[in-house]
């Protein structure tokens, strides 16, 4: 029953983000797919069970879960008792989550598991063709060609094959600036901020008419792609998915602007795909930069603040993605430690409350004073 060999990894492949690796690995015994993290350390490991490579056995004991092996599963979780064959490596492949925190594992053309996003939560680990019945580490896949799992990866399939054909970037990118610039004019600055990594990114800067004095600082791409972990809280993941994020800010002296605010952007724009973490309205960042402008407040932290329709924002709430789900604008809000912490223990609804009273709903302004 303990006929472990040393653990071998079939196959290993990164994200296409860089953020996750995931491996297959075969330890005579059993065979699972595990994903690990390259930088996040809040990122625990997670994994799923994909087949025994030996004869199921009737039963399991409290002994064999302590053992530190993986662990197999038993003749009535299984759909087959007999033991796996061992795997050509030349016939595995990998189809990730549009995120990049999730993944299937295809064998010879055929879907053999599924390691979801939401694989962890709550001690479950993810799907497997040969589970039969929900056990300890797989529950049953189920029909491998059609249904909720098999369209999930097909909608990735189909979108990692339009990320890949040519020119895409450079339409994503046009469709972004082309939106941008209808509200608040041609853009007069642009810098690329992916450092030459997936997903392409890049920050624009406006200095609209109608705000004379302000600078717009945009990202662009990054609603090009799902945020991750967003579906783990709402269930209309995809309508809060894609973002673009904005820092407005009054200025006197454009130098002293740049110098912090696009590399500031530049810092946490790639954050999501990297953490596997998403940015949402009322969500806090701690920054980075300092603002050479400010004259009361020394700023900590960045408050982030959806623009909404009601009076006061942009109109910046028409903007689809390439399949035709909603992107949403957030702004960047610079506050103090004091008020990050109001933030976090009262709630952010009352603090943009208080920070509306001084002015505007979206801009920063470096000589305020505090708004609690």
């Amino acid at each position: 029953m303990n006929q472990t060999a040393e653990p071998k990894i079939l196959y290993q492949e990164a994200n296409p983000y860089g953020s996750l690796t995931a491996f297959l690995e075969d330890d005579g015994r059993t065979v699972y797919l595990y994903l690990q993290a390259e930088e996040s350390p809040d990122f625990a490991i997670k994994s799923v069970w994909v087949c025994n490579r030996i004869d199921a056995p009737k039963t399991r004991t409290d002994l064999d879960l302590r053992s530190g092996l993986a662990p197999y599963l038993i003749e009535a979780e299984v759909t087959d008792p007999q033991g796996h064959p061992e795997f050509d490596t030349n016939e595995i492949h990998f189809i990730w989550s549009e995120e990049g925190n999730g993944l299937a594992l295809f064998y010879k053309e055929e879907l053999y598991a599924y390691l979801p996003p939401w694989s962890g939560v709550k001690d479950f680990h993810g799907y497997s063709k040969f589970a039969k019945a929900d056990a300890i580490t797989a529950y049953p896949l189920g029909n491998t060609e059609f249904g909720i799992i098999p369209d999930r990866i097909n909608q990735d399939r189909t979108f990692w094959e339009f990320r890949s054909n040519k020119g895409i970037w450079k339409n994503i990118q046009e469709s972004r600036l082309s939106y941008l610039e209808s509200v608040f004019g041609k853009h007069d600055k642009y810098w690329s901020a992916d450092g030459g990594k997936y997903p392409q990114l890049g920050i624009a800067r406006f200095a609209p008419k109608d705000l004379p004095g302000v600078y717009v600082y945009t990202t662009v791409g990054m609603s090009a792609q799902n945020q991750p972990s967003v579906e783990l809280y709402r269930k209309d993941y995809e309508n809060y998915a894609r973002v673009e994020l904005m820092l407005a800010t009054k200025v006197s002296d454009e130098d002293r602007s740049e110098s912090w605010v696009q590399h500031q952007i530049g810092e946490i724009i790639r954050y999501p795909w990297t953490m596997s973490k998403w940015f949402g309205h009322g969500h806090t960042i701690s920054m980075n930069r300092r603002d050479p402008e400010a004259l009361y407040l020394t700023f900590t932290s960045l408050a982030l603040r959806q623009i909404g329709e009601e009076e006061g924002f942009p109109k910046l709430n028409g903007l689809k993605s390439e399949r035709e789900k909603p992107i949403r604008f957030i702004s960047l809000i610079p506050i103090s430690e004091e008020e990050r912490v109001f933030v976090q223990e009262r709630n952010a609804e009352e603090f943009f409350s208080l920070f509306d009273k001084q002015g505007s709903k979206w801009i920063h302004n470096p000589e305020r004073q505090s708004a609690i």
